[in-house]
């Protein structure tokens, strides 16, 4: 009966305090929502990504050759165990009409590797028939639309019929299709045709399935260890096989050679057949001339002269023309000895590898969902420990107030256990229903929320929800230890005590001289209300603190959420215009002046372009240490004006300008912080050719787009033992629009001694595209952020009140106002507002600095860039949910009961 009756005013207390129950729960429920939530949504993103890679049966290594792939090849992959390997053809080309330029890739429907996504129509069934890229059908292309290719020495037929648009897992990223090296340079759909269509007579590509991989994610580490054994395992056993393919190219090629020069021999056989003849024709006529000669002067004489001298002039044009053919022959000699000569100089050819994750659409998600993973180790842990803290603050608070229904519990012969249970279950009932709400909210909806944004973006339309069960788990410990933790800490005090000292009230503070009561030109201007708040504020410490906390989290929190936002968006202004000065990077094939020659007459030509200066580019292994190995270009400049002009080098974090180096070379910023490097230590370089070079680090450059290794020519010469022989330019031009830009590219491409045109936008479009990704991020946390700020405001108003409650009455008592009542907490409020929005502003930049150091990446960092709107937004947000609680808390104070909060200790 006894216990019926205690369990009946406990549910009592939850209905009479449910104000106070509902924020304790939905503090819980918030923290939850946050942590849970975005904790789940990397591995809910990846894990839905590798699902429909895997059913696509993207390949885990593509192989491309210099010198294309044949069946050998493919016959030595097969011999691998655990493998499958399929052959492929790859062409581009460029519609000048459209000014579009395709992909084109062979479809064979007895392939099971990169298998396609229907959109609409279907694959194709016939020889004339074609499948377009899904993003085609956006522009305008339709089922049934005829597309004219027209590439006759590489396809059997150049009319195809649309019959299906679908995406392909090797084309992850819509907005991308990569470069080609026709038309501007640039591929806008990529389109499948069957198989039997290409002429050619090696392959483009050959695509690898490892099955030993088959259970691993493509974005763990796991995977990525395998993946490159397998691709040392390929590079061993294709490593023969590189100088058996120049033989066999160097004997195709040597065949026609051969017949043309036994063809030439059989020409000189029959030039020198001819001279010979041609030389006793002319011995015989001089015998004639000389017999006529004796002859008498007459008719015959002269008959017999005049045709011996036809016969002559016969014979020397008959002796020019041999001539003539001898210098034929002696060039065509020439020339077969040039061919000979290109032929003994051809290079073994370079096998190529790319893995799954290294797809640079794969690469751009897997360094999103990265980033996602590295905020939400930062924020929502900061966001959830604000919560925690709260949630602490007030459980402790309402054990404190029941004080003296415990004291009579304890004189009634309740046990320390029967008292305890109340307390626990009111805190274990609102934290478990905090948990449950927040972890099934969160884990269903923030996911859903970031994958409805990037749609757009990739062609992961499917989300596999998984819940992070580690995240939960350390949410469920962290809120019990919150609310439980609190009540049991207070419990053990309070039941230690003797019933007749919980039956009485707590003393008060004892009142003690403040430091501005020292400051009497200040203090003796105050009023009596705001000498008491003033009062107050430092006699109740604890809860000053605890204020002040509570508002600087919520507010550092909004203000790192914009933060985050503005300084993902700066690295464009800090990178581009005050660091690369250039708009433009052209690779040529070759370093001969030939080929620069005719670049420069285009760029020369194209009045949009107005400098340029030419450099050495090459990509090299980067080793050091225990890191990773990276591939990052060696950018050469030919003196110190040429670097100064088109590209500014800082040393890290200052203004002072770097010269080219004469004993090392340059790193930039975003190498330094992937590889730990710094000035003085030493680098393993490794070239196309198998051949290392060690290097010191001269400096560290600002630089926050890339990674770079720059050096002088003097250095290049003197340590690699290389004459200097630039093979690209860097380009200064205006502004221009994208049809410009392509025109130039396409300009370039056209001379065919262009491999590849960078423009600088097109780096800031994908920059800019990271940033609006990850902008659903920022606002949830912004929200949420504001949402707490409201409950903690709240929460913290509503424990002020509940704890000086005969306090407020009494003044009431003796005549104040109902405004006079309210701004007695209220000016309290507004300066634990202030002080923590002032506060807040520093955990805001040094919780954004924080962040931005999770989720920079091997070729981004991030400097921290807080705009002061991000300032006025979080102080403003934070002032007006302190106005919304003031009006809340004006109302609640005039509904007070004076007379029962005076006699609550009779």
């Amino acid at each position: 009966m006894k216990q019926s009756t205690y369990l009946k005013a406990s549910l009592r207390e939850l209905k009479q305090s449910k104000g106070r129950f509902l924020s304790i729960m939905l503090i819980i429920f918030l923290g939850v929502f946050l942590f849970v939530g975005v904790k789940a949504a990397a591995p809910s993103l990846q894990y839905s990504a590798n699902q429909q890679l895997s059913h696509q049966q993207l390949a885990d290594i593509q192989l491309i050759s210099t010198a294309g792939l044949t069946k050998k090849d493919e016959k030595i992959l097969n011999k691998m165990t655990d493998v499958l390997v399929e052959p492929g053809y790859i062409l581009y080309y460029a519609d000048t009409k459209k000014n579009q330029v395709f992909e084109l890739l062979s479809y064979n429907q007895e392939d099971q590797l990169n298998q396609l996504s229907l959109v609409a129509g279907h694959l194709p069934k016939a020889a004339d028939e074609l499948v377009l890229d899904a993003k085609a059908q956006k522009a305008g292309y339709q089922l049934g639309d005829r597309l004219t290719i027209d590439l006759t020495d590489d396809l059997k037929q150049k009319n195809y019929r649309i019959v299906g648009f679908v995406q392909s897992p090797l084309f992850v990223a819509n907005s991308e299709r990569g470069s080609a090296p026709v038309g501007n340079g640039s591929v806008d759909y990529f389109v499948y045709l069957p198989e039997e269509n290409f002429k050619a007579d090696v392959y483009s590509a050959l695509y690898l399935q490892d099955r030993q991989l088959a259970d691993l994610p493509v974005y763990s580490k796991d995977y990525q260890k395998k993946v490159e054994k397998r691709v040392k395992q390929l590079k061993k056993a294709l490593q023969p096989r590189s100088f058996e393919r120049l033989n066999e190219i160097k004997s195709k090629a040597q065949q026609p050679i051969e017949q043309a020069k036994a063809k030439l021999a059989i020409a000189k056989q029959q030039l020198t057949n001819a001279q010979q003849q041609l030389t006793q024709a002319s011995e015989q006529l001089k015998q004639q001339q000389a017999q006529v000669q004796l002859l008498p002067e007459g008719v015959q004489k002269q008959a017999a002269t005049e045709q011996i001298t036809t016969n002559l002039a016969q014979l020397a044009q008959q002796q020019q023309a041999l001539t003539q053919q001898q210098a034929e022959l002696q060039a065509n000699e020439q020339t077969l000895a040039a061919q000979q000569s290109k032929i003994a100089a051809l290079k073994a050819p370079k096998y190529l590898f790319y893995t799954k994750d290294e797809n640079a659409g794969v690469k751009s998600y897997i360094d999103l969902t990265t980033q996602i993973d590295g905020i939400a180790n930062v924020f929502p842990v900061f966001f959830f420990f604000i919560a925690a803290l709260i949630t602490f603050s007030t459980m402790t608070r309402m054990v404190e107030e029941n004080r003296r229904e415990i004291g009579i519990l304890k004189a009634l012969g309740y046990s320390k256990l029967a008292i305890s249970k109340k307390y626990v279950l009111y805190a274990s009932l609102a934290t478990i229903i905090g948990i449950v709400l927040g972890t099934i909210a969160g884990s269903n909806s923030l996911p859903l929320v970031i994958n409805l944004f990037l749609k757009s973006t990739y062609i992961f339309n499917h989300l596999h929800l998984t819940y992070d069960w580690l995240a939960v788990i350390q949410a469920t410990i962290a809120c019990f230890f919150a609310s439980l933790g609190a009540v049991l800490i207070v419990l053990v005090q309070e039941l230690h005590a003797k019933p007749a000292s919980l039956l009485l009230p707590k003393a008060p503070k004892p009142g003690k001289r403040i430091l501005l009561e020292y400051i009497q030109p200040i203090w003796s201007k105050l009023s009596f209300n705001q000498k008491v708040s003033y009062r107050n504020i430092f006699r109740y410490k604890s809860r000053m603190i605890m204020a002040i906390i509570g508002i600087a989290g919520c507010t550092g929190l909004m203000v790192a959420g914009v933060g985050l936002k503005n300084s993902l968006e700066s690295v464009i202004d800090r990178q581009f215009g005050p660091i690369v000065h250039y708009q433009g990077l052209v690779a040529l094939n070759d370093s001969e002046k030939q080929s620069f020659q005719e670049v420069d007459q285009i760029l020369a030509d194209n009045k949009k372009v107005h400098e340029t200066t030419q450099v050495y580019l090459q990509p090299l292994e980067v080793k050091h240490a225990d890191e990773a190995s990276q591939s990052v270009p060696l950018l050469v400049f030919n003196s110190q004006k040429a670097q100064r002009s088109f590209l500014t080098l800082n040393r890290l974090n200052t203004t002072q300008a770097l010269d080219l180096p004469q004993d090392g070379v340059i790193i930039t910023q975003p190498l330094a912080k992937s590889m730990q490097l710094a000035k003085g230590d030493s680098l393993t370089l490794t070239n196309s050719e198998g051949q290392d070079f060690s290097v010191k680090v001269s400096a560290e450059a600002n630089y926050y787009v890339g990674n770079y290794l720059i050096t002088s020519k003097q250095f290049y010469q003197k340590h690699f033992a290389k004459s200097y022989q630039p093979n690209a330019l860097l380009l200064k031009t205006q502004t221009m629009s994208k049809k410009q830009e392509k025109q130039l590219s396409k300009a370039l491409l056209a001379t065919n001694k262009v491999s590849n045109v960078t423009l600088i936008t097109g780096q800031i479009h994908l920059q800019k595209q990271m940033t609006e990704n990850l902008d659903i991020i920022v606002i949830i946390f912004v929200v949420l952020s504001g949402m707490l700020a409201l409950v903690v405001l709240y929460n913290l108003t509503n424990i002020n009140i509940s704890e000086r409650i005969r306090e407020l009455s009494t003044i009431k008592v003796l005549g104040f106002f109902n405004r006079e009542v309210t701004m007695y907490i209220v000016r309290e409020n507004i300066i634990f507002t202030v002080l923590g929005i002032l506060v807040g502003y520093g955990i805001g930049y040094i919780l954004t600095g924080f962040i931005l150091n999770q989720v920079a990446m091997n070729q981004v960092v991030f400097p921290i860039v807080i705009k002061p709107l991000a300032y006025l937004l979080a102080g403003g947000m934070t002032i007006l949910f302190t106005v919304i609680v003031m009006m809340i808390t004006h109302f609640r104070l005039q509904r007070i009961n004076m007379i029962d909060a005076l006699k609550s200790n009779e």
